[in-house]
């Protein structure tokens, strides 16, 4: 494989893409910080989990 493949096996956490140097700059440029984004993604993701329970759920007490 060539190089440029393997750059792309590796899927950076939230941590890591936040810990960029050049997220920061852009970050402020688009009014926002660090911990506010932060914390705008862990609510989403909490959000995207509760549908899915319920959705599983529904699915669970229909099959019955």
């Amino acid at each position: 494989m060539d190089g440029r493949s393997e750059c792309c096996r590796y899927e950076p956490s939230l941590e890591d893409l936040l810990a960029d140097e050049v997220m920061e700059p852009v970050l402020r440029s688009a009014g926002l910080e660090l911990q506010e984004l932060r914390e705008m993604m862990m609510e989403t993701a909490r959000r995207i989990e509760d549908r899915v329970q319920r959705s599983d759920a529904e699915k669970n007490a229909g099959a019955q």
